[in-house]
């Protein structure tokens, strides 16, 4: 606090008065908002961060490459920066109202599996099936909501590579225009290419992220030795469980971009099914082309969302908040 023109240094008294000011409108509003507020800003930054090595994987997901250095070069080469960001518009936008979400219909799902004693999460295996139900019923609701937004990103980040193969001259589309190809080709129909397995995905991979994240905090806080004293809290928790479940679902998510590059090519139809048997008849490598660029991409994302939110929401608790022992939280 700057001092008074031609006096010296304040009183402590005044000093403390000062510091015990009541919060301003503002501050109260992004204290009790600051797990919206942290949210916000760490996947904002996360999705800017995380989003080219999503752009890979796409690709790498639906044409042969020598390697991911060889698919990041030729995009560049043939795209230039901007085709590693196709398509970032719309998870930016929709990426925090749908963590959010996420994460309240996880919360509380799992809050009534335990406050009506369907299961106790007392235990591993109770926590883990706690944690498994909430995540995939945020995941099957959402995907209701998220399936036509995730195709269109498809579109914008393949079409590049659609119209080579077609041998057409590529147009740039944006976000909107890009939307509205697909509305119009088919209408809501057309927005919703590959739903079911887009549903299955994210049930699944929703249910396994929260079922192993909320199963690793129960061990570490549970743990009788201080194994984990000195370990931070954001790496423990982006590590709990951001690589395992995509390693399970992965197969699904391949399938599903096949059966979308199709649906976008104009190619002949072939069920998912049939796409799989092709696929896994090539054997188990074949169902995780790109996989570890999806691994990369998860720890990386996760570890940067989870890093930025925690220090965000500290941030706003020291800075924001009332008196440390005026909190009730």
């Amino acid at each position: 606090m700057a001092e008074a023109a031609g006096s010296g240094p304040l009183p402590a008294e005044d000093v403390a008065a000062d510091a015990a000011q009541p919060p301003t409108a503002t501050q109260r509003f992004i204290y009790e908002n600051r797990n919206t507020v942290a949210a916000l800003v760490a996947s904002f930054c996360s999705t800017i961060a995380g989003f080219p090595l999503d752009s890979v994987k796409s690709r790498l997901q639906v044409k042969r490459y020598s390697s991911v250095l060889d698919c990041a070069r030729r995009t560049y080469a043939e795209e230039g920066i901007r085709g590693f960001f196709r398509g970032v518009t719309i998870p930016l936008v929709t990426i925090t109202l749908v963590r959010t979400t996420s994460f309240s219909i996880y919360t509380w799902s799992k809050d009534e599996l335990l406050r009506k004693r369907w299961l106790t999460g007392e235990t591993v295996p109770s926590t883990a099936a706690a944690g498994f139900l909430g995540g995939a019923a945020s995941g099957l609701l959402l995907s209701v909501g998220t399936t036509a937004f995730e195709y269109t990103k498809i579109k914008l980040q393949l079409e590049y590579l659609i119209a080579m193969k077609k041998g057409v001259p590529y147009v740039p589309r944006g976000t909107v225009q890009g939307f509205l190809d697909l509305y119009r080709a088919g209408g809501v129909r057309s927005l919703y290419t590959g739903f079911r397995l887009h549903a299955l995905r994210d049930t699944l991979g929703t249910g396994l992220y929260f079922g192993m994240y909320d199963s690793a905090q129960h061990i570490i806080h549970h743990s009788r030795a201080d194994l984990f004293e000195n370990v931070p809290t954001a790496v423990t928790t982006f590590l709990s469980g951001s690589v395992g479940n995509w390693a399970l679902i992965y197969p699904i998510d391949l399938v599903k971009a096949k059966v979308q590059r199709n649906a976008l090519a104009d190619a002949p139809y072939e069920r998912p099914l049939d796409i799989f048997k092709r696929l896994s008849a090539g054997g188990v490598t074949k169902l995780y082309r790109g996989l570890g660029i999806s691994a990369v991409r998860s720890v990386f994302t996760h570890g940067c969302m989870w890093s930025i939110l925690e220090q965000t929401r500290g941030a706003i608790v020291r800075n924001a908040g009332p008196p440390p022992d005026a909190r009730i939280d």
